[in-house]
Order: structure tokens, then sequence, then C-alpha cells
């Protein structure tokens, strides 16, 4: 399993979860077993590991944390016990540092879908904001970052059913200033945060990425009734009648593709790990970029078009080609 394979936060702590239910009953595992167990890269493991340490996932006693023994993970091994000897006495200080990366955390959560109005949150937020009362940490402003704020103003729009104008860089590097969007609903996907709206040039609906969104803006154009009326489906991306159709291999680490296309056919299994499928794709030439986001991981198969677009992108980002960037693409 390769060492680049990266999971999101989710995934994280559920695997630190089955890791302590393993380790705590005191006995030492190769990482290389642990690897082939859970399904995920020798570096996934450490870092799991190396959290547990710090944090009481199973809080079986009042007092008391997880030992890993250093040495052994170097080595190769991993083991953890309970430990009772450095119970906490007095209530830990947050540095400023450590204070600002939690309120950077606090905002990015209450960004998110489904935790907008969360009041324990909020709760947090004030804390962290005014210091406790003997003034262990100092007074702080928490103020969204750049995507945080597009988030509030897109959501503020969807809920006055008006449209939004950003500038939006797309995916063959261009940025259009001042884009009118019709936004119609947020969809988070892994760590990627997208923005389902009607575009009134193309006429349908697309999927924006919010990281790729500046200077956003709610107008007090009303959504049109085609926007209203338009089938939102829960793939990111809608297959067009006119698509090409091409195949797809992948290893775990590029998974995610099947998700974001829609197979026009059940996943093969080539491996225990491996799979192979079809996708539609309006325009093979986007093929390049899209393979080179996972390293390896993924492999275009057929056909000969779309295996060429992906060369040609290589040959270009190495600067041995000229790469030509296709039309309606977000």
């Amino acid at each position: 399993m390769p060492d680049e394979q990266k999971l999101d936060d989710s995934d994280r702590f559920n695997l630190m979860l089955a890791l302590t239910g393993l380790l705590v009953q005191g006995e030492e595992y190769e990482i290389k077993d642990l690897v082939k167990h859970f399904g995920v890269s020798k570096s996934e493991i450490i870092k799991a590991v190396k959290m547990i340490s710090f944090t009481d996932l199973m809080n079986f006693n009042d007092f008391g944390h997880y030992l890993v023994d250093y040495d052994d993970l170097e080595d190769g091994y991993v083991s953890i016990r309970y430990d009772f000897s450095n119970a906490v006495d007095e209530v830990p200080r947050l540095s400023s540092r450590q204070a600002s990366a939690l309120a950077a955390g606090l905002v990015y959560l209450s960004s998110l879908p489904g935790l907008v109005d969360n009041s324990e949150i909020e709760e947090l937020q004030n804390i962290l904001a005014s210091g406790d009362s003997r003034g262990a940490a100092p007074e702080m402003i928490i103020k969204p970052g750049s995507r945080d704020a597009d988030l509030a103003k897109i959501r503020e729009a969807i809920s006055k059913n008006v449209a939004i104008t950003c500038d939006y860089l797309n995916q063959r590097g261009i940025t259009t200033l001042g884009r009118l969007i019709e936004p119609l609903r947020i969809d988070p996907h892994g760590e990627t945060i997208y923005l389902r709206g009607w575009c009134p040039e193309s006429l349908e609906v697309k999927s924006f990425r919010v990281d790729r969104m500046r200077n956003t803006h709610s107008t007090e154009i009303p959504i049109s009734k085609e926007a209203r009326e338009a089938e939102l489906s829960d793939d990111i991306y809608s297959p067009a009648e006119s698509d090409t159709i091409v195949t797809i291999e992948v290893d775990p680490e590029a998974y995610s593709l099947i998700f974001d296309f829609k197979p026009v056919e059940e996943p093969e299994s080539l491996s225990s790990f491996r799979k192979r499928f079809k996708i539609k794709v309006g325009d093979v030439r986007n093929m390049g970029r899209i393979i080179a986001r996972f390293g390896g991981a993924a492999r275009v198969i057929a056909p000969e078009s779309a295996r060429q677009a992906v060369r040609e992108f290589a040959l270009s980002a190495i600067g041995q080609g000229s790469l030509k960037s296709p039309k309606n693409v977000e």
C-alpha cells in the first residue's frame, strides 16, 4: 500500500478508534500487518498511533493516558499501554498558538452543512474568544477565513433564493471575474466542498469547488425558474448522452473517482484492492488533470484518445509538450 494515501479527518478518527480497541489489549503488532489488516498506508498507521499517544479515545478511567513505545515504532512494531502515573492535577492552559489553532478549527466546523447552528461550537468559540476567568488565554477575535466567508455568503444566498457572483478558477487554470452562479446546494465530498449551482451561460447544473472561489457576493437577482426546476443528482459529475466512455483502473488511493463520476456499470474487482470501471467524460482532454492528481494510483485503459490526453498532460507538466485546454470545463 503506497505511503502517499491520505485519510480524511473522519476516516482517520475511525482508524484511531479501531487501533485503540485492538492495541489496548497489550499485544504487539507489526506495522505491515496493521497496514494489511486495515487497508491503509504505513504513514497513516504511524500517524494514528502517534495521535493515540496524546489522547484518550476510550476513557476507561478518570486519570491516565496511553503510552506508545516509540523505539518499537521506529523498528516497525506497535504496542501501547494505559498509564496511571501521570495524572493531571491541574487544568492545562492553552498557549496563544494552540488557542488560535482551535479557533480556526471551530470556524471550519461551523461552516460545514449541518453544523451551522450548532450551539456547542458557538459556546466553545465564545470561551476561546474571551479567555477564562484567570486570564489563561488572551482575548481573541475569531473571523472566518476566505473559504469560510465564501461559504457563509453562499448559504445566505441559498436561504434568500438569490444568485451570487464570484471570481472562479476553473480546471483550465482560467479565472473568470464576477461569474454569476445560481446556488442550489452545498455538497461536502471528503475534504472538498462543492457548490451545486445553475450556470446561466450553459443553462445546466454544474459543480463548483468552493476553494476555487474568491470575492463571493450575494446579488438581488432571484433564482430562475429553470434553476428551481433543475434536477439535482447525488453525483458531483452528471454525464450526458454525448460523453465519451472511458475505462479507468484504480488503486484504493483513487477510489474517490468512483464516487466523483457515476460508473456506467458495476466496477470490476481485478484483485483485493484494484478496481476497473467505466465512466462518461464530456471532454477526454480533461483526463490528464484528473488522473495526475492520484500519482499513479489511477490509470486510463481506454480509449486511446483518453490515454493520449493523459500522456500529453504529463509531457506538458515536465516541459516536453504543449497542452490545449478543453472547453466547458469547471
